[in-house]
């Protein structure tokens, strides 16, 4: 965004809230993140913190993934993001990803796997509670924006590999 003439105002916040940090409208923003998530350029994204080493660990022991993400629901985007993570995780890593335009909800298809008590990371608290109010087993990653969430029975991890340690604690 500071590339296109933006300045940051510093503000922490969760991706869907981008405009908060840039002082613009919330349309302006999702047609900024759609121009960035339909460009080549997002098949560079970095992993997320150590996401690769822990999450490569747990696919070794046999644990698969399904990613849901609010990335954008455009094929040319999805492409890009398969590219991406294809740079950092084996192919069946992910058993499958399900794509929503940014902002979607995510209730919807959480409901799928409702009450099957899978683990769930996520770092929007309305997500969270959302698994948690359907027999999912939630994670908060905690981040500066949503660092005041306590709520029993969610487990708030700082880091992937606090998720990796809370995995292999959980009884089989």
């Amino acid at each position: 965004m500071e590339m296109q003439g933006y300045s940051s105002t510093g503000m922490s916040h969760h991706d869907a809230d981008v405009h908060l940090e840039f002082g613009i409208d919330y349309n302006e923003a999702l047609v900024k993140k759609e121009e960035f998530n339909t460009n080549m350029i997002s098949s560079t994204l970095q992993p997320y913190g150590d996401s690769d080493i822990w999450i490569n660990k747990l696919y070794k022991e046999d644990y698969r993934f399904v990613g849901l993400t609010s990335f954008s629901d455009k094929p040319i985007a999805q492409y890009y993001r398969y590219l991406n993570l294809e740079d950092y995780f084996p192919t069946d890593c992910f058993a499958s990803l399900i794509f929503l335009s940014p902002g979607e909800s995510k209730r919807e298809i959480l409901e799928q796997f409702g009450g099957t008590n899978l683990i769930y990371v996520e770092d929007r608290i309305l997500n969270v509670n959302s698994a948690l109010r359907l027999g999912l087993k939630p994670i908060l990653m905690s981040h500066d924006y949503n660092i005041h969430f306590k709520r029993e029975p969610v487990f708030v991890a700082k880091n992937w590999k606090d998720i990796y340690d809370y995995i292999k604690k959980i009884p089989e």
